[in-house]
Order: structure tokens, then sequence, then C-alpha cells
């Protein structure tokens, strides 16, 4: 059978996979296809040396070696004192010698291999009370006759369930490499030589049984950039069609327009960051084809300055722009921000830029006269929510459209803002995130859109002290003594509860307690706001402008404070039951202090404390640094690829062996090349085997889907 027939085969015409083994790959693993079976690879780092076959008469005490033999005996060992097993089997081999083999907490061993079993173990020979004993031994059962292969001297291990162990999947997984014939190249020669990878046959054959543990490296490079090349094309490909159906609006930066006296009349010095950033952006608005950018910056890193110049940038060609934030709170935000911004330029003066704002709870009678004004070009820069996308809201002449916090929006979202221009010319994009990204994701994640880092904070901005306390701790009381004193001081505190209400079901903080809590016995002498999402508008609104001015010192609230808000004068913020947050969104809390010139803190109460729940590390390491970043890394890290991939809504096919951080050199290299064959060959008509894997892995639906807007 030819080899890519082979591999779609039904797993159950693997020799010896019986039907019902079938079953169990399938209901454990998916694994349907002889290609899902050797795509299903072996632990990373997790491959032995099982030493060579020897009669115990023979080998050598202190190395690794496999002793064939029969089971004699199992006996069942629990040491006084101590929660633990020792399932102890009693081997001899051909020539009669005697070798014990402990499993540790493994009591159904018995069970699985019973007294008259023959096996091959492995492991380090030593001599224990004058018995000699394998250590860290793996045990493998054989029929009468059966030899193990003298060629698998490196074994791997393999993700398994006690009904399918690795020993199984791997006897499965050989049958199926010395049925299938030589696997065909999909890549080009001259791309696998420059990148100097290994033929796919050898490592597909390599990664499941190498010859020498040396050998796994270059196999998993080869099959890591197989997975990351295929879904970089795939993205290019979506990014060319989406160029080449689209048309532009030039609109380089004017010398002397009002972005340039913007600039000028900062009271700062941009960061390098930012100065960068700005000549990327500045470079894609003066292109034919429309800018499609991510800007993503870690909290307090300037991005509202570069979407403000980006958008004056087209009000400097003529044209409109506007930006579209995903909660009326960070949209007033936003509003409140340009307008002070912009202040040097007469904003909202006649000859001066005219910056309005557009929500849902914009008034109807304003609504209108807005809509009117925005519709004849009256209004430059236009800041709302989603309130941007009814079919009423039209520009006159829209150059540039910006999306904060982008992944609270759907694709459908920013398409209709994109396509708000009725002469089929398409705006300069722009879309932000305050949620730092590694950049490996990014660069996946994002492949179809440009990415722009601020990873510098202004000068000036001191580290946020970040502790985590226990929830019943003595401290807390000396805590709220500090806040007194920096409320004295001309400060403000938030505290934050991860619910709004009390509930029966869960044991945590709740807003509207802690706010009587706190309002009528800790700070009965100051104004204690409470802000929630289940408040009117008006209500929350006051609550917030409270706090804002100084009227009200201390505010509790829910996660609705999480983005878009910026009080300088707020130095402490506390989070309450902290173990219930995900570590971003303990960045973006965190982040709402330390945006003054003041010292600032984070205190985390958790209950969690000291134990070993999976809380702890994530806590720790938003205690350990202030670097969104690297925050981001641990926890792709601890999280796993898998949990931060919906393939449903992304399209994207299942990473099954790259991981993004570990092998960042193979997503850089992967998007380059794939950039590259793509501008060469959009459809790949002269890499048609590499065309056919990229259709294989994700199917025309997949494909279809891809998109990032």
């Amino acid at each position: 059978m030819d080899a890519r027939a082979w591999l779609e085969a039904d797993v159950a015409t693997v020799p010896g996979i019986t039907a019902a083994a079938a079953k169990l790959l399938d209901n454990a693993f998916g694994i349907r296809t002889v290609r899902d079976l050797l795509e299903h690879y072996p632990h990373q780092g997790k491959y032995r040396d099982i030493g060579a076959q020897l009669p115990l008469r023979e080998a050598p005490l202190g190395e690794p070696v496999t002793i064939v033999g029969t089971i004699d005996n199992w006996r069942m060992l629990r040491p006084r004192g101590r929660k633990l097993t020792i399932a102890r089997a009693t081997v001899h081999d051909e020539l009669g010698g005697l070798v014990d083999v402990p499993f540790f907490n493994q009591e159904w061993r018995p069970r699985q291999s019973p007294a008259g079993t023959r096996v091959a173990v492995s492991g380090t020979l030593e001599r224990f009370k004058k018995a000699l004993q394998l250590r860290n031994a793996k045990l493998a059962v054989l029929g009468d006759d059966e030899a193990p292969d003298s060629g698998d001297r490196i074994q791997p291990t393999y993700p398994a369930t006690e009904r399918l162990p690795s020993w199984r999947i791997a006897a499965a997984v050989s049958a199926a490499l010395d049925a299938v014939g030589p696997v065909p190249d999909f890549l080009p020669d001259d791309l696998r030589d420059r990148r100097r990878l290994a033929r796919l046959d050898w490592a597909i054959r390599t990664i499941h049984r190498p010859d020498d543990v040396a050998d796994v490296q270059p196999a998993r490079d080869r099959l890591v950039y197989d997975e990351l090349l295929c879904l970089q094309i795939g993205l290019q490909q979506r990014r060319h069609r989406l160029e080449s159906e689209s048309v532009g609006i030039p609109q380089a930066p004017a010398g002397d327009g009002l972005a340039a006296r913007l600039l000028a009349a900062l009271p700062f010095t941009p960061t390098d960051a930012q100065t960068r950033a700005l000549a990327e952006i500045g470079a894609d608005l003066g292109r034919a084809k429309p800018m499609h950018r991510l800007l993503q910056g870690d909290v307090g890193a300037g991005k509202t300055l570069v979407a403000a110049w980006t958008m004056l940038t087209a009000v400097d060609r003529g044209r409109q722009a506007v930006i579209m934030a995903p909660t009326g709170v960070l949209a007033e935000q936003h509003f409140r921000t340009f307008s002070a911004l912009l202040a040097p330029l007469g904003v909202n003066v006649p000859d001066g830029p005219r910056v309005e704002l557009l929500t849902g709870g914009t008034p109807a009678a304003r609504r209108r006269g807005l809509l009117a004004e925005l519709a004849v070009g009256s209004i430059d820069l236009l800041v709302g929510t989603h309130a941007l996308l009814e079919e009423q809201v039209m520009f006159h002449d829209l150059g540039v459209v910006v999306v904060d916090e982008q992944h609270r929006f759907g694709v459908e979202h920013r398409k209709r803002l994109r396509d708000k221009r009725t002469d089929e010319r398409t705006p300069d994009v722009l879309v932000m995130t305050a949620t730092p990204i590694p950049r490996s994701l990014a660069l996946t994640l994002y492949g179809d859109l440009d990415v722009t880092l601020l990873d510098e904070l202004p000068p000036g901005r001191q580290p946020i002290v970040t502790q985590v306390i226990a929830s019943d701790s003595p401290r807390r009381r000396r805590l709220y003594e500090f806040i007194r004193e920096r409320v004295t001081a001309g400060e403000r505190a938030y505290v934050v509860c991860p619910l709004v209400e009390e509930s029966e079901a869960l044991d945590v903080a709740a807003a509207e307690d802690v706010h009587a809590h706190l309002s009528k016995e800790v700070f009965a002498d100051l104004d204690v706001a409470l802000v929630h999402g289940r408040l009117p508008s008006a209500e929350r609104d006051a609550a917030m402008e409270a706090f804002r001015s100084g009227d009200a010192q201390v505010l509790v609230a829910t996660t609705v404070i999480e983005v878009g808000v910026d009080v300088p004068e707020a130095t402490v913020m506390i989070i309450e039951d902290a173990e219930r947050f995900g570590i971003s969104q303990l960045h973006q809390l965190r982040g709402r202090v330390g945006r003054g010139g003041s010292q600032s803190y984070c205190v985390l109460f958790s209950s969690k404390v000291g134990d070993d729940s999976d809380a702890a590390p994530r806590l720790d390491a938003i205690a350990s640094t202030t670097d969104g970043f690297e925050l981001a890394e641990k926890d792709l890290q601890l999280r796993g690829e898998g949990s931060l991939f919906d393939t449903r809504q992304s399209g994207l096919p299942d990473l099954k062996l790259a991981k993004l951080i570990r092998d960042y050199t193979w997503v850089a290299a992967s998007r380059e090349d794939a950039r590259d064959l793509v501008e060469d060959d959009p459809t790949l008509d002269r890499t048609l085997e590499l065309a056919q894997e990229v259709r294989r892995r994700y199917g025309e639906e997949r494909l279809a889907a891809l998109s990032t807007g």
C-alpha cells in the first residue's frame, strides 16, 4: 500500500491491534488512523537507555541492563509509618540467576503480570541487602517465544493510561512503523537544506525508535518545524487574500501636521519602544496596502499615545479616525485621556481637532446630532463602544480604525467597523491589547498581522510592591491602618472582590458585603464607593467619578475596573480571594495602581497560601515580577498551549509537538519561510506536495476560518 494511503488507514489495520485495542486508543487519545498513532509522540525528554540484554552473571553493577526472564513471585510491602507500597517481583533469567524488581505505589502490577509471566525488565543493576536488584525498573511482557528487539535499546515513554500502558503503545507504534513504507517528503529540498532539517521519513521513525538519544532532537526539530510551517502558511495565505482583495488609503505622516505637533507638545520624551512603534506604523500608513498591525504592550506602556498619533495622522490627510473599546467605562476613559492629550492642539475649539464619544448610553437627541456631524465630516476622532457598529453610524471619510482590547471583540465586529467606507477602499487597522502575549504566541495567533511590541515603561514609574498574604492573617488589620495613612497623604485604594454578592455555594468575598464592612466598621470616617456590573450605569459612573475626583478614597469593585480605569492617585490595590483569578487578570488589576509617581502596593489575599493547589504557582508568579510578558510566558507554561488555543474559534490546528515558548526559534523561522513562500507563490502551485500537506492539516473549513479580522 502507498505510504500516504497507509497513514490514513484505520488503526485497526496495524498488525497486532485488535478491534478492542483500536476502540481503547480512540476513546483515550482520539487515535483513529495510522497517522494519528504515529503522531502520538513520546513524552519530551523521557527516553531511556535500557542497556544491553545480558544474563545476570555477565551484567555489570551500576549500569543500565535488560534482563529477560520469568516472574517467580510477588511480595507486597508496606513500610511502617510511610504512605508507601512496594510491589517486589523476583525474576529468574534463563541461566537461573535471580533479581528483585521493586515497583513503588503500583499495587496493580501483580494483577497485570502474575507469577509465571515472561518479561523483559530494564533498570540499573545494584546490590541491596546481598541480593541483586534493578533500580528504576521498567517491565515489558513477552510472549512465550518472543525476544525483545535488540535494536530498541532506547525506550520512549508515551502518554498512557492504565489500560493502555506505555509499552503497549510502543509495541503498536513499532508495528505501524514496520508496516509503512518510506514516507514521502513534502518540504522543498532547498528549504530543508537551508534550515538543516532531517528528512521526514527519518524524523518519524527516529522520534519513536532512536538509535541514540542524541538523534531525538533533530527528529523533533523537523516535526516541530512542519507543524509550525503549515500553520504559518495557512495564516499567510489568509493575509495574502485580505491584501489582494483590499485597496488601501496611502496616508503617510505629514511633517508639520497635528500628529507632529502632538509629539512636540509632550511634556516627556517617548520611550524607545514608542518611537519604534511610531516608525513602523508610519511606514504602514504610507503604503497603498491597508495596515493590519497588532500593538501589544504592558499596563502603562503608552499605547494610548501611539493610538492618538496614528489617528491624527489620518486627520492630517483630511480623514476621520475611530477607536472602539469593549466597555463604556473604557471608552469614557479613552475620551478623557484623548481630550487631555490633545488639549495643546486646541481640541474641540475652532481649527482644532474635534473629538466625540458615542456609547450605548448616549442620549437619543445627542446621538442623532453626532451621527449627522459624523456623516458630513465635522467630527475628526470618534471614541465608542459596540454602538459604533450599528448601521446608522456612517463616516464621511474613515482613514484609521483602532480596536482596543481586541480579544474582547469577535472577527465580525472588527470587519463591520473596517467596512464603514462605501468606496471599496479599506482603512488602516490597528488592534491593541494590554494583555501581554508571549511573542511566540503573538507570531502564531496573529500570523496575518504585523506585531509591534511596547516593552518599556515610561521613566519615573516605580515597580509595584506585591505580596501574597493569607486571608485570615492578622496583618490585615495593619494593612487597613496603612491604607488610612496613604489616604491621609492624598492617595487612594482599591479593594477588588470576585463576586458581586454572597453566594451559598462559594465561600468567597463579595463586593457588597466587603463594602458594607469597610464603610461601616473599618473606614467609617472615610467615603467608600462601590462599583460592579449590576449597578445602573448612572450609579456606576457616579461612584467612579467620586473615586477619580477624590470625594471617595476607597473603591470596592469587581473586575469591572480591570481595564481602562486610570486614577494616578490610587496607590494601593487589595485583591480578595486572589486564587480565583488568572495570572492575566491579576496583572491587569494590579496595573490600576502605579500610574502616578508615588510608590504603589498590591496585596493578594488568599486562603490557599502555603498549600499545594494550582493557585500557588500563579500567585507566586505575580508576586515575583511586574513584567507582563514574563508573566504571560509563565501563564503559558502553567496552562499549556491547549488552554489558550480555542481551535473552534481560531481555526488553528492542534499543536501536537511544538511548544511555542521553547520552540520560539522555529516559530520565527517558520513565519519567515511561510511569508517568503506565499509572497513568491501564493497558491503554492510550484510546491504541490507542501500545498497538499497544508490542506490536509487544516481542511478547507479551517483554512476559511483563519482570520484575525
